[in-house]
């Protein structure tokens, strides 16, 4: 295979898993938001169970002062007693004292009944946070994995653009810009195989005439269409026997 042609596609094999580590690490931040909706939902159901215990509150503060108005009414109605004159003034003063008596004991038991809500609000309250601690914690847990997960691609990104630059420093300068333009016009696949006359980026086949040229893997090609840089891969008794064709002349070289 042409040396250059053969540096390609190493670079190729070498950016594609550069790309895909990339990708992962780019995808990480999406990765913890879905892991974010039980969290939100504990922290909706908190949010809603906070503004009904509030709302209780402020019915018990209500009834409260109620109840207080009506004592000091009660007891307003009670001292004026004396004063009554006639007996169908005292029964009149008598049944505003009873309608007062049972508005007050509505406005008890129903204080009662508020505040037995409020205790299993309270309850629901204390449950809804403990709920929002362990979803947390189960997304701290999720980002240390996936800050674990990113340390590794990091470091494996590190040593894998240490190597591409051993190869990058190979290729003819005017064949890398050709490379990159084409990578960034084919979403980062600038070399494909060319199998069964067919290019493996596009999918157009290619005329007969090329595709015999391009088994011999001697010049930098393209794809007639998306212009990528193709190469061949033979089958592996042409691959075998192209070894030891290289290995005879390599071995007659040494002869001589």
């Amino acid at each position: 295979m042409n040396e250059q042609l053969r540096l390609l596609t190493k670079l190729q094999e070498l950016d594609s898993v550069i790309l895909a580590a990339r990708m992962r690490i780019d995808a990480i931040p999406s990765q913890i938001s879905s892991q974010e909706g039980p969290l939100k939902n504990a922290e909706a159901a908190y949010e809603t169970a906070k503004q009904n215990h509030a709302a209780l509150e402020k019915k018990k503060k209500d009834r409260e002062r109620d109840i207080e108005d009506i004592s000091e009414k009660i007891k307003k109605l009670k001292q004026r007693t004396s004063e009554v004159k006639t007996n169908k003034e005292y029964q009149a003063h008598l049944k505003e004292i009873e309608a007062a008596e049972r508005d007050i004991k509505a406005s008890e038991d129903e204080l009662l009944s508020i505040m037995e809500s409020l205790e299993e609000s309270a309850k629901r309250l204390k449950a809804e946070s403990g709920r929002i601690n362990e979803e947390r914690a189960k997304i701290e847990v999720v980002k240390g994995e996936l800050g674990e997960e990113v340390a590794r691609h990091e470091q494996e990104l590190k040593g894998l653009k240490g190597e591409r630059k051993k190869i990058v420093d190979k290729i003819e300068s005017d064949l890398y810009t050709q490379y990159m333009n084409l990578m960034k016009a084919n979403r980062g696949l600038a070399v494909v195989e060319a199998r069964n006359e067919i290019c493996q980026g596009c999918n157009i086949h290619i005329p007969p005439q090329l595709f015999v040229e391009l088994k011999k893997n001697d010049e930098i090609m393209h794809c007639p269409q998306c212009r990528r840089i193709l190469y061949y891969v033979p089958p592996e008794s042409d691959a075998r026997q192209q070894a030891a064709k290289s290995q005879e002349t390599a071995a007659a070289r040494e002869s001589d």
